[in-house]
């Protein structure tokens, strides 16, 4: 165990080599590639969290225990259209809601700030996350969606669920994600960062990419009443809601 704790540190030091923001380029080059697959603009990547079971400190169990029941890390990530993170955090625990997570990360801040990526690009997240200019999220569907709000929402659903089949692809690959025995928290966040880390670095070095999943995780959104309208104030949300409309007009 000492060895693989090593491994794991080893990985940790080279972190900002492999899991980094991209480029102006290669922006450029994601939002391309998501627009010719689904006819989708300017998406730089797509971004979402994942459960990663641990064992919780004895003193403080419950803060760990997610919705589903079981104790876990809630990691935020957003990967580009090859799978590869751009953005990991995983810092807060299971019982922490998505969008609080979000909140908690240093990408928020990017986020809500109008140089994000000359402000000309967006992520795409699920309806647990707030509606920004530069975090789209899907049209709530109240039974009156017209007909462009629903094709918008089938679209974003096809084009998001590239980070689902990393999520999955990384879990696939690395089974002691499905259950981490680390006897401390550290040790933890350490080996689920260096998991990230190899992930890309796999992608880096083998450019394949098959759709065999041994572990695809969907069906993991947060119901849309789980929006946090905190992130971000009122005119955000009012240039947000015009850009969506807007990308729903042309799609």
């Amino acid at each position: 165990m000492q060895h693989w704790f090593q491994v794991c540190r080893a990985l940790h030091s080279i972190k900002g080599n492999y899991i980094k923001w991209p480029t102006s380029d290669e922006c450029t080059t994601n939002a391309v590639a998501v627009e010719q697959k689904y006819g989708m603009p300017n998406v730089i990547g797509c971004i979402d969290g994942t459960h990663i079971r641990v064992k919780a400190p004895s003193n403080d169990r419950d803060s760990y225990v997610n919705r589903k029941g079981f104790t876990s890390i809630n990691v935020l990530a957003v990967c580009d259209d090859n799978m590869r993170f751009t953005y990991i955090y995983a810092d807060r625990a299971g019982s922490v809601h998505d969008a609080r997570v979000l909140r908690c990360s240093s990408l928020s801040h990017e986020l809500m700030n109008d140089t994000f990526v000359n402000g000309q690009y967006h992520l795409l997240g699920d309806s647990a996350y707030p509606l920004l200019p530069t975090l789209l999220v899907p049209y709530r569907d109240n039974g009156h969606l017209t007909k462009e709000q629903r094709r918008f929402n089938t679209i974003h659903s096809s084009a998001r669920s590239v980070i689902e089949r990393a999520f999955g692809r990384l879990k696939g690959k690395f089974r002691r994600l499905r259950g981490i025995e680390a006897t401390s928290m550290k040790n933890a966040l350490l080996l689920i960062e260096a998991s990230f880390v190899l992930h890309n670095f796999i992608l880096a070095c083998d450019d394949e990419r098959d759709d065999d999943m041994h572990d695809c995780e969907l069906g993991d959104d947060e119901e849309a009443g789980g929006q946090d309208s905190t992130i971000g104030g009122s005119s955000l949300k009012q240039l947000a809601v015009a850009k969506r409309d807007q990308i729903a007009k042309m799609i």
